[in-house]
């Protein structure tokens, strides 16, 4: 089953995407760091000059939006958004994606965080979301409008899920945190999907091996 791979990225942030591409990237080439300036590290598309932290909102939908309109959804079956310190484990996710439905979306979910309006369920982009291209060919990209309501991109997209109807699905094993913060030890994390904040070389090397014990 085909996807592609979107991170969200910034020009400092270089090593980061390097980290990704000598571990769980490497040998896998569709994938892009969606970023404000580009770097020569493996492929990458400039969709936004700001480079603060405010505005990964606006990288987010911009890529969405790119998608939609270069109709890169013609060419793969789904999309994993993740973060330059997200390490994903590529064999469960392969394992995963036969299985999904491709009306819904899915993720580490998150209910009550989001103080303007704590109704509101969604994925936590950290942890990384799975949209298919069937739901982004049938309902266009998410309006631009969204960051009215909030720079985070995760909240965007999940007030233009709900206001959709799509139903975002949590996923066990989708982390929205590194292993430490779940106290799994020194256990194997074969059975996981991702982990976030993973910004050091080291850390995702180890990830990796644990990922295949």
């Amino acid at each position: 089953m085909s996807y592609s791979i979107h991170l969200l990225s910034t020009y400092k942030h270089a090593q980061r995407q390097a980290n990704v591409l000598s571990t769980w990237l490497k040998g896998y080439d569709n994938y892009v760091f969606y970023t404000d300036r580009a770097t020569s590290v493996g492929n990458q598309v400039e969709v936004d000059p700001d480079d603060t932290y405010n505005s990964n909102g606006k990288k987010n939908l911009a890529e969405l939006h790119r998608v939609y309109n270069e109709r890169l959804y013609e060419n793969t079956e789904w999309f994993l958004f993740c973060d330059d310190d997200t390490c994903v484990n590529l064999k469960r996710l392969e394992d995963l994606l036969p299985t999904l439905n491709k009306g819904e979306m899915y993720g580490s979910l998150l209910a009550g965080t989001w103080p303007r309006d704590t109704t509101l369920k969604y994925l936590s982009g950290g942890a990384g979301y799975l949209i298919s291209s069937d739901l982004i060919r049938k309902l266009g990209p998410p309006s631009l409008k969204y960051l009215d309501s909030s720079f985070y991109s995760d909240v965007c997209v999940g007030l233009w899920a709900r206001d959709n109807g799509v139903e975002s699905v949590d996923v066990k094993g989708f982390h929205s945190q590194a292993p430490n913060f779940y106290s799994y030890g020194d256990s194997p994390l074969s059975e996981f999907y991702t982990f976030h904040y993973i910004k050091e070389l080291s850390q995702m090397q180890d990830l990796i091996r644990r990922y295949n014990d």
